[in-house]
């Protein structure tokens, strides 16, 4: 018997991680071409190269290009800069790298709330490289800050369960997390669960913890306000639309490709909720879950509100495989723990086949092709004089342009009547822009109304009818088209 378990155990073993090897295969790799992975790159590329000339973030309260933000990561990347020279794939080596420490993390954090051996620990930060590569991809190798802040707030998780009855150490908790919210300050369910788990403890604690977080977060705010410029919380807070139906179907695609892990955790999480030393884990899947299927039906927000839920489904996973062993034998079968660990990674393929990223050398060699037209676009572009206008801000960063409009929050912020269009209908009317790329061309005026759906996001209605009046298709490929001033 215990032959046959250990090499259950090897098997399982080489399955994991085949699994996790097969799911970073095109996230890891695609990071290091050129080519686009998500608009926001560009977005942060122009705000960190802001930071690094010593200009303010948020000047006005709004704008063409606004930042919705805090400021740190700007800084971070501007800093890293002066050594790497680079923008792009420095940011994009820290996310790769950022998953890395997230799932070691994990690992951590289960083995000290667990005290017992490493195998399931392990899982559990493998979990985490696997389940991210296979359902968040586009946000694995991306130039994009939230993957950089939950390393601080998981620190600040570890913290915690490590040294939970130390006032220090909770003072310290408190600190990871305002830095780690002051990089990405999506992630407040970790904060919440902290607090929440404290209340069960001990009143003075939660106290304690709530009093050094709202300090620390009044020292961020006040040197966020001094150094990015006076109307930071404006941005921050700046409207957006909601959408109940968008939440919905958020929570749909993210926790539904992964429901069997997902509906493990919560049976874990069920299982500890009594638990004085587990339990923190149990309140972290509820708060995490409830709160980012609700900020899910945000405009503009993606699968990363609910990136805190999947930490924690890879936490109580953990947990779950490290005393699965211990349960009745009436009940659990001796090789049930490496028959769950491989069935727990296999069921990533799941995402992996919707994504089609499950053929690593397709996906890599359509990358390297798309890579070529990149520098193709972006050579065109910088060929024409003056200012440009781009859907994707990459493209007009790589063509060496000035950063003047900010695609998705300004045509928002015209949907919200928060700015005025006139004054960018007139530009494009009076053909100040050399060069105008949009994602797809706009075809006759019947069809702007049917524009790919992203596009119409980044470009009202009327701005797009007015580059089709106003600039003539002059290249265009899979990824890009690119529009020149029309002859008057």
């Amino acid at each position: 018997m215990t032959e046959s378990r250990s090499w259950s155990g090897v098997v399982a073993w080489v399955a994991c991680l085949a699994m996790t090897l097969l799911a970073a295969g095109v996230p890891f790799l695609r990071a290091f071409y050129r080519v686009e992975i998500d608009y926001n790159e560009g977005w942060n590329i122009y705000n960190a190269a802001t930071v690094a000339a010593h200009g303010w973030l948020y000047p006005a309260k709004y704008g063409w290009t606004s930042v919705n933000y805090p400021m740190l990561s700007f800084v971070i990347m501007a800093l890293l800069h002066r050594v790497t020279h680079e923008y792009l794939f420095t940011a994009r080596v820290v996310s790769l790298l950022s998953l890395l420490a997230s799932g070691t993390l994990v690992a951590v954090i289960v083995h000290s709330l667990s005290g017992k051996g490493w195998r399931a620990p392990v899982m559990a930060g493998m979990f985490v490289v696997a389940v991210f590569c296979a359902n968040a991809d586009y946000y694995v190798g991306m130039d994009d800050p939230q993957m950089f802040a939950q390393v601080f707030f998981l620190a600040g998780l570890y913290v915690y369960v490590c040294w939970r009855d130390r006032l220090p150490a909770i003072a310290l908790v408190a600190l990871l997390f305002v830095v780690g919210g002051f990089i990405k300050h999506n992630p407040i369910d970790f904060p919440l669960a902290v607090l929440l788990d404290l209340l069960l403890v001990s009143r003075w604690r939660a106290a304690w913890f709530s009093v050094c977080g709202f300090v620390l977060v009044a020292a961020g705010l006040a040197l966020n306000v001094h150094y990015g410029g006076p109307h930071f919380i404006d941005q921050l807070l700046a409207p957006r639309s909601y959408s109940w139906t968008k939440a919905a179907l958020q929570l749909r695609n993210v926790l539904g490709p992964i429901l069997l892990p997902v509906g493990i955790a919560i049976y874990m999480a069920w299982r500890l909720r009594g638990d004085r030393v587990r339990r923190v884990a149990a309140i972290f899947l509820a708060a995490s879950m409830l709160l980012g299927g609700y900020f899910g039906g945000g405009n503009g927000v993606s699968v990363n509100s609910l990136f805190s839920a999947t930490l924690a489904v890879a936490i109580l996973l953990g947990l779950l495989l490290e005393e699965v062993d211990s349960w009745s034998l009436r009940r659990i079968r001796p090789n049930s723990r490496p028959i769950l660990e491989a069935a727990l990674f296999l069921w990533l393929l799941i995402p992996l086949v919707i994504s089609g990223n499950w053929n690593v050398r397709g996906v890599i060699r359509e990358t390297r092709a798309a890579d070529g037209r990149f520098d193709d676009e972006v050579e065109a572009m910088a060929a024409q004089p003056g200012l440009a206008l781009c859907e994707s801000l990459l493209r007009c960063y790589a063509a060496g342009k000035p950063y003047i409009y900010d695609p998705f929050n300004a045509t928002r912020l015209v949907e919200l009547g928060e700015q005025d269009q006139a004054e960018m209908l007139r530009s494009i009317e009076e053909r100040k822009f050399g060069v105008i790329q949009l994602g797809v061309p706009l075809g006759n005026d019947e069809r702007i109304g049917q524009v790919d759906p992203a596009l119409r996001e980044r470009f009202t209605p009327e701005m797009l009818r007015a580059i089709q009046q106003n600039y003539m298709l002059a290249m265009q490929d899979a990824d890009a088209a690119l529009y020149v001033p029309a002859s008057k």
